[in-house]
């Protein structure tokens, strides 16, 4: 796969995560070029910059590559959010800021320090995942599909320590990224080996699943951070384009997998490609 190849899924992949960011948000706070570009740009520079310094575009599967894109993707918005963007939190039902019992943490030393240590984290979970596996002589498949649902997990976790404090915890909500995380694992389990590619793919595909069912299918239900505020904002014709766009991504990510063969692919670990 070339750059230019990479650089359109990751376009794709940007551009489906801004059609239901701006599809939810737009009604309470109106629509912003910036947000929605910001998305599109940026799943398009991940997927750039992968195929530029490594080869993880050459031997992995597309399918594969659109999940590591969207995880890519959101990580890097989830956090700049949480831990580096300054904005009014009071617009918000639920705090978008990191938070303590439901409070934003405004001191940005303690800011960052949390969000370096996430990024330290990722890293060392992806390094232990790629240790453990060298380090087994056969992989049981239900320890595979197991930890390919550890990025549900950690969304699980990361959003019940932001909306419980507010809304209460809800069994259903946490268990539900774990639960289509795996369901995810287990059909990308024959494209991909590597652990941890699995588990960002797969949680990068629970994402995209879910939030396409709170956007389109609960009726119209205000998203949970806007819960109490009222839609000041009607955009009659912006919101089913956005629909209308989200839709062909999802077509166009099937068009992409119907045309592409799907024999099982094991790249070398996510820690030891040639990044030069």
């Amino acid at each position: 796969m070339t750059v230019l190849a990479a650089g359109f899924l990751g376009l794709m992949t940007g551009l489906h995560t801004a059609t239901w960011g701006a599809y939810k948000d737009s009604p309470f706070e109106g629509f912003k070029w910036t947000s929605f570009l910001r998305s599109v740009f940026l799943g398009g520079g991940i997927a750039v910059g992968i195929a530029l310094v490594t080869t993880w575009e050459v031997d992995l599967h597309p399918l594969v590559l659109v999940g590591v894109f969207y995880t890519g993707e959101r990580l890097a918005t989830e956090w700049w959010k949480t831990i580096v963007r300054s904005d009014d939190q009071t617009a918000y039902t639920i705090p978008m800021r990191l938070g303590y019992r439901g409070l934003p943490v405004d001191n940005r030393l303690i800011r960052y320090t949390v969000g370096l240590s996430i990024i330290v984290g990722l890293v060392v979970a992806c390094a232990g995942a790629a240790a453990m596996q060298q380090a087994l002589p056969s992989e049981p498949s239900w320890a595979t599909i197991l930890i390919g649902g550890v990025g549900g997990w950690l969304t699980a976790v990361g959003g019940a320590w932001k909306d419980a404090p507010i809304e209460g915890f809800s069994p259903w909500k946490f268990m539900r990224s774990p639960v289509i995380a795996t369901a995810w694992a287990l059909p990308l389990s024959f494209l991909v080996d590597d652990w941890a590619f699995l588990a960002l793919c797969a949680g990068g595909f629970s994402v995209a699943s879910i939030e396409t069912y709170k956007t389109f299918f609960t009726g119209g239900r205000p998203p949970g951070k806007f819960a109490t505020k009222t839609a000041t904002h009607r955009l009659p014709r912006l919101r089913p384009f956005l629909a209308l766009q989200h839709t062909g991504c999802w077509v166009a990510l099937a068009v992409v997998v119907s045309f592409t063969a799907l024999p099982v692919t094991t790249p070398p670990s996510i820690f030891s490609m040639n990044l030069f």
